[in-house]
């Protein structure tokens, strides 16, 4: 599942919420919100649309940082000029990562746009928590090769996933 118009208006059709990431296919996109960000950065956010959550953890040899940052946007030029049904909040999370063995560091920015009025904090977890979903997926693929299974019609996919666990 993509960050497509499409796949929002279904979601939004069945009365549901989402959180949708951006991603490479989506160049123009992420970079006019790059560019509306920083100019909003410049002239201020208000306390009303903007809000920000920090988190830090240790383990496995590394400190990483998370900054959450998340600003509601009604009615803005990306609502017109995408379409984006029911965009609501635009997040952007910053993940800084210190290796403590190597003292290498990284610094990794993702966008998403929602059809939440989360904060900052409400929106990091959600977003924590797909990624947490997806490596159990990765786990189950390399163990079960799920991916590469030939049953895809009717009952045979959910006996054999029931079966391989």
């Amino acid at each position: 599942m993509g960050c497509q118009k499409e796949i929002a208006k279904l979601i939004v059709k069945q009365k549901a919420d989402y959180i949708l990431a951006l991603k490479g296919h989506h160049s123009g996109l992420q970079g006019e919100l790059e560019a509306w960000w920083h100019k909003c950065q410049r002239e201020g956010f208000t306390a009303d649309n903007f809000d920000e959550h920090t988190t830090i953890d240790s383990g496995h040899g590394r400190i990483e940082t998370r900054r959450c940052q998340q600003v509601l946007v009604s009615k803005s030029w990306l609502n017109s000029k995408y379409q984006w049904v029911g965009l609501k909040s635009i997040i952007k999370v910053t993940s800084d990562v210190h290796e403590k063995t190597t003292g290498k560091e990284t610094t990794e920015t993702r966008w998403y746009i929602s059809s939440l009025d989360l904060n900052a904090e409400q929106a990091l977890s959600s977003v924590r928590n797909h990624w947490q979903v997806e490596s159990m997926h990765w786990v189950l693929e390399m163990t079960f090769r799920e991916d590469g299974s030939r049953f895809r019609k009717g009952r045979g996919p959910l006996v054999f996933n029931v079966m391989r666990k």
